[in-house]
């Protein structure tokens, strides 16, 4: 099994790149970023004509301005330094599936086996960096066999690749800043004497725990990997993943469309060995201006049949704009469902399979369009109460059997929500309603069957404590309307006093 390789980059002028991205105007005269701390503005960085100026991070902008009184200064951002962090991040998947934030300065890659694409660690590492400074960042980068010496290479070394026998050959002249510890440790170890890794090795390991905690010897273990550290991707890896790294750009939607059928077919013939279906795809297209544009399609169930996935993703092409060229295409499945093989020998189930599969496309193509939240299906419940039977739920969630509708169940089509207040009027209490006023209009009913009473499910803590019993009437009145109407007893009510409402229309 080969040996876990990771790549560590980091930038060490993420906020003045993008402030001179913004505006390269900026890279002609000095300038400061400050951040307000105790009433007072502090520089979190500097361009490289205010460092030659004598100007240096965590000064006070007022110490800053006696050594260059014409200072231009702009207030730090952190929104727009996390959104640069994050597409810098997104980008970086173009080389591994693991891709994790390493600070506000540093990113670090899982390339085990994902080094054979490119060529060599040696390409690899020079087409990352190569990229990243064309597009206007500064960054450094080393790969070693645990993150500790990636992280401590790419800050402090000179060397940019190291195996795990040149560890200790490499990392001990190194200072011991590249251990990854606190501020305040770094000045009690650097006070005795123990200015790089190697001196702090040499120490007795329980002297370090006992006066300085366990933290510097694991450090030490990380580092030389004695100790597993595992990293957080900042997305999860897709469970199937596909790409193609062209040889030259493309930038026309029928080559995309081209490459994408490609990987459908390869992705949909693994997952039919694994049994499984798509539920959620997404296209990374990388342009080489290093954006990414993104396409995406969901399916109401699981799905690997290539032509209605192409067919999904033919919708969306449309709005992908290549730019200068886009010469990475990686297709993720997010998201898997079991789909076992499905019979189709027998001609008599034939028609009915062809149906539901067409249901099913129509129904992808209508929440791709309009949102899968909006196409929703009627979820029966096992529930007496109107407002509890029934509940629509998205096609895109999976979907629970049905529970068995009564035929005696007679419930208008649509409820109305909240139920009308009306006046009704009856023969005797709690006798059958004969006529009711619904607004300024009385209405005398000609025929009523009821009562149905429905009283609160004890279990149901939303409705227990509103009212004690329902009586629901089903009444036609003088004017050939057929409606739903209930009186209600609550718990806070006096004996005979009622309400009476109006939940529906009958069909």
């Amino acid at each position: 099994m080969a040996s876990r390789r990771l790549l560590s980059l980091f930038f060490p002028s993420l906020v003045i790149d993008r402030c001179q991205r913004e505006d390269p105007s900026r890279r002609t005269y000095p300038f400061v970023v400050v951040r307000e701390d105790s009433s007072h503005l502090y520089i979190v960085a500097a361009n490289a004509l205010a460092i030659q100026s004598g100007i240096r991070p965590a000064m006070r902008l007022a110490d800053a301005r006696t050594l260059a009184p014409t200072l231009k200064v702009l207030l730090d951002d952190a929104a727009a330094n996390a959104c640069v962090k994050q597409r810098l991040t997104d980008w970086c998947r173009r080389y591994s599936p693991l891709v994790a934030d390493d600070g506000f300065d540093g990113i670090v890659i899982d390339i085990t086996g994902c080094t054979h694409l490119f060529g060599t660690e040696t390409t690899l590492l020079e087409d990352i960096a190569t990229r990243i400074h064309r597009s206007g960042y500064r960054v450094r980068g080393a790969i070693g066999d645990t993150l500790g010496a990636a992280w401590a290479l790419a800050r402090y070394g000179k060397r940019t690749i190291v195996s795990r026998e040149e560890l200790s050959g490499t990392l001990d002249p190194l200072p011991i800043g590249a251990l990854r510890l606190p501020q305040e440790i770094l000045a009690k170890l650097q006070r005795l004497g123990l200015n790089t890794v190697g001196a702090l090795r040499r120490m007795p390991r329980r002297s370090l725990t006992v006066r300085y905690g366990p933290l510097p010897v694991l450090r030490l273990d990380q580092a030389f990997g004695s100790a597993e550290e595992p990293i957080a991707p900042h997305h999860p890896p897709a469970p199937y993943r596909s790409q193609r790294i062209l040889a030259e750009p493309i930038g026309t939607v029928s080559a995309v469309a081209y490459i994408l059928l490609e990987l459908l077919k390869e992705l949909c013939a693994r997952m039919e060995t694994a049994h499984l279906g798509a539920r959620f795809l997404q296209l990374d297209c990388y342009r080489v201006d290093g954006s990414v544009a993104q396409c995406c399609v969901g399916t109401s169930k699981p799905v690997r049949s290539t032509e209605h996935l192409m067919r999904l993703f033919t919708e969306k092409l449309e709005k992908v704009d290549a730019g200068f060229g886009i010469e990475t295409l990686i297709l993720s499945v997010t998201n898997v469902d079991k789909l076992d093989p499905a019979q189709i020998s027998l001609s008599r189930l034939a028609s009915s399979d062809e149906e539901d599969d067409a249901l099913d496309r129509l129904l992808d193509r209508i929440g791709m369009r309009l949102g899968f939240q909006e196409v929703c299906r009627v979820q029966v419940n096992e529930s007496w109460l109107p407002e509890s039977s029934l509940k629509f739920q998205s096609v895109f969630a999976p979907g629970n059997p049905n529970a068995i509708w009564p035929e005696s169940r007679v419930r208008p089509v649509r409820l109305i929500h909240p139920p009308i207040g009306i006046a009704v009027s009856t023969m005797f209490p709690d006798d059958i309603p004969v006529q009711f006023q619904l607004g300024h209009r009385s209405r005398r009913i000609l025929r009523a069957e009821g009562p149905e009473r429905l009283t609160p499910e004890w279990w149901r803590d939303d409705t227990a404590s509103l009212w004690e019993q329902r009586d629901y009437y089903r009444i036609e009145d003088d004017g050939g309307h057929r409606l739903w109407i209930f009186r209600e007893k609550s718990s806070s009510s006096s004996p005979g006093e009622e309400r009476w409402f109006l939940h529906g229309h009958l069909p």
